[in-house]
């Protein structure tokens, strides 16, 4: 499938911080585990090296995306000829407990690679308070920043207060009242990646926190699929409702197709039950839109983003 010039791929190669693939497979790197593979695939260690690296794919006219912790991605099982960017362990950081002047508050920055559900974990070790929701969020930290992630009633767009963004122009923090936060999103440009993002948190009793991520952790299990890969919520909530209580109402806890699964759990997860590909889960969700919107009249929208399909 790999049709990346071989200049590009030397130009890539030549970037410090920079490690490159070439026709690599993706499925691996995604939480369903479902997928064909990438033109390029490219890790990064260094904001210099995003920075790099998107002017390059931007100057070659070459189709980019970031991979992120690969909880809302599907690429198709034909492939997807552009490159994917992802994090390393260089983005794998929390920094500091500054407090912030006159709140009693505390400000943490984590970097984009870590996991969320890893910084909810730390901080609430550290006796913080703010981050319990992310604590089982499957998405890296800078990803449930560019999407808002949510849960419990409680969103990224409550705690961030400076976000890192790198891209072709350079690397810069922008505070978050810049940006456009909404229901799944921040409005981070297309362009661009968050590398880092800072947290105000409060001081809480440890005990207190550990005990309600306990509880949140809990309700999870018994809530959502385990033991099978998912991308977590395949379509986010529509307003004043919920897309799981609308795929259940319409019927499909345990529709197959393929190997891909409604679970009997939870609606709004599409499952891997070992052999699906990427055909058996689009097929899946279109039939779900499909279902919702002739019972309900309501167009369910994808938090899973698809890359590769031909039109």
């Amino acid at each position: 499938m790999n049709t990346v010039p071989w200049s590009l791929v030397e130009s890539c190669k030549a970037i410090p911080g920079l490690r490159v693939w070439c026709n690599a497979p993706i499925a691996p790197f995604t939480t369903i585990g479902i997928g064909g593979r990438a033109g390029l695939l490219l890790s990064a260690s260094t904001t210099a090296a995003v920075v790099a690296a998107t002017a390059l794919l931007s100057e070659q006219g070459m189709s980019w995306s970031l991979l992120g912790g690969g909880s809302n991605l599907l690429v198709a099982d034909a492939g997807f000829p552009g490159a994917l960017l992802m994090l390393d362990e260089g983005f794998h950081f929390v920094d500091g407990a500054q407090p912030v002047a006159q709140t009693g508050q505390v400000r943490v920055v984590a970097g984009a690679g870590l996991p969320a559900a890893r910084l909810a974990a730390h901080v609430a070790e550290a006796g913080l308070s703010g981050l319990e929701f992310a604590c089982a969020i499957p998405g890296s930290v800078g990803g449930s920043v560019a999407m808002n992630a949510g849960a419990h009633g409680s969103c990224m767009a409550d705690v961030v207060d400076f976000v890192q963004l790198a891209g072709p122009q350079g690397c810069t923090w922008v505070r978050a009242d810049e940006l456009d936060w909404i229901y799944r999103e921040c409005g981070v440009p297309d362009d661009t990646v968050v590398t880092a993002a800072s947290f105000v948190l409060s001081p809480s009793d440890r005990r207190e926190i550990l005990a309600l991520h306990r509880t949140l952790l809990q309700a999870r299990r018994r809530s959502q699929p385990r033991g099978l890969r998912s991308f977590g919520s395949a379509f986010k909530n529509p307003p004043g409702d919920s897309a799981g209580r609308l795929l259940d109402a319409a019927g499909l806890k345990g529709v197959r197709r393929g190997g891909a699964q409604v679970s009997p759990v939870h609606a709004n997860f599409v499952t891997n039950l070992g052999d699906a590909t990427a055909a058996d889960v689009l097929a899946l969700m279109g039939m779900m839109e499909e279902s919702v919107w002739c019972r309900s009249g309501i167009r369910l929208e994808r938090e899973v983003r698809v890359l590769g399909l031909r039109h």
